[in-house]
């Protein structure tokens, strides 16, 4: 049967010669016209095929002229008519079905990437690829633009612009190491639908208030304003429990100042109890950040709080942190028997301990060296820096996993 459908397909196609160089002997302008179609039909297949819509190219145009490209990285970008398509611009992502720019990657990251593979992956040392002279007012015609990464063009010091927050779509929203200065841009309050926030080491003036306009983000997942001063937003820890969703928090060299009493912190039902990555290091907290820690036990897989002038012992309450994997408590002024603290960390879970590094280094720490083997999943040890005497114990030795330890004891 197959046999038999080509046979007919190739009669077919030489029936239908026939029948045009037979019309032919009678109009011999049929042949032109023969002809023609068939050079439309080429020229067809040989056009670019363009998916970008023309204002939202026109609106990275735009913004890329408020760019110094020292380089060339976007040399993808222009008008050209082979430059039409900005789907296929470097950074710039659209969406199969609606043909919209929705993603704009241009950190440093990304570039970092770029310039590898357009130099063939020669290493280039430097801080900043692009440089931001203006950030152009028409990025506001990309209104489905969801993700938008601009961390590490160097915006030298000018303002986040207000239209930032008109880009209503947004899911995740990069702005960090940019250089950028001014007034902390609090308008980035009216992306209700924002998941990922990074507004990370810029320079930008003291923070007064996150309560106007943290509680509007309910999506939030990811939060990170290390590096901004909120040495006056001494209600911090209340406006980060009206997320209920957020599982990492970075607060990191924020001056963030001695916190309100937990008493007087809300954390009702609507509260996040999923908090699973917290970074407050370099900052001015108490002991009493330890008690509203405490309530996340549950949740917390990493917890920084190195550099900070904790004094005293951890509090019983902040035991049973069995999904507990990295605790950073460099440089404080803990004091105590370290058996103590080690005793609080694995008393509630004490068969399915999960702690990989553990980080105690600049205290001050005393007494021996304890038995850490429940410590079953550990690899990283830093004990340097306290007052611990006696000897290293050989139950050290049958921890398999270990890696790296760093111990200084003080021999009496």
């Amino acid at each position: 049967m197959e046999n038999d459908g080509i046979m007919c397909l190739k009669k077919l196609f030489h029936t239908s010669i026939v029948v045009l160089l037979f019309l032919q002997c009678f109009n011999p302008s049929l042949s032109s016209g023969f002809y023609n179609v068939s050079a439309d039909f080429r020229a067809i297949s040989h056009r670019v095929v363009t998916r970008c819509i023309e204002s939202e190219r026109e609106a990275l145009i735009a913004f890329k002229q408020g760019l110094v490209d020292d380089y060339d990285l976007l040399s993808s970008w222009g008008r050209e008519e082979h430059k039409q398509d900005c789907c296929q611009w470097l950074g710039v992502h659209c969406s199969n079905r609606t043909n919209h720019v929705t993603q704009l990657h241009l950190g440093w990251s990304y570039l970092d990437q770029a310039y590898a593979l357009q130099q063939k992956g020669r290493p280039q040392n430097t801080y900043y690829y692009l440089q931001g002279k203006m950030m152009s007012p028409k990025l506001i015609k990309l209104k489905h633009l969801k993700y938008l990464d601009l961390s590490q063009i160097n915006f030298n010091g000018s303002q986040v612009p207000d239209f930032i927050g008109s880009l209503s779509n947004l899911r995740h929203l990069d702005l960090s190491y940019a250089s950028f200065g001014g007034q902390f841009p609090s308008q980035v309050g009216n992306l209700t639908h924002l998941q990922h926030l990074d507004l990370s080491f810029n320079h930008f003036a003291n923070v007064e208030d996150l309560n106007s306009w943290m509680p509007h983000l309910s999506a939030l997942t990811y939060l990170d304003l290390s590096g901004s001063n909120l040495s006056n937003v001494r209600d911090w820890m209340e406006a980060v429990n009206k997320l209920p969703k957020l599982t990492n928090l970075s607060l990191s060299d924020c001056s963030l100042p001695f916190p309100l009493t937990h008493s007087s912190t809300p954390f009702n039902k609507n509260s996040s109890r999923s908090l699973a990555h917290v970074d407050l290091s370099s900052n001015q907290l108490t002991s009493s950040i330890l008690l509203w820690l405490s309530k996340y036990n549950a949740s917390l897989v990493s917890l920084d709080l190195s550099y900070n002038p904790i004094k005293g012992g951890i509090p019983q309450s902040f035991s049973g942190l069995c999904n507990l994997q990295e605790l950073g408590l460099i440089n404080n002024t803990l004091s105590g028997q370290l058996s103590w603290l080690v005793q609080i960390l694995m008393s509630a879970c004490p068969d399915q301990n999960a702690l990989k590094t553990l980080y105690l280094s600049s205290n001050h720490l005393s007494g021996s060296i304890p038995n850490l083997t429940n410590f079953s999943s550990l690899q990283e040890l830093s004990l340097y820096g306290n007052q611990l005497s006696g000897t290293v114990p050989e139950s050290i030795g049958h921890m398999s996993r270990l890696e790296i330890i760093n111990l200084e004891l003080h021999y009496q």
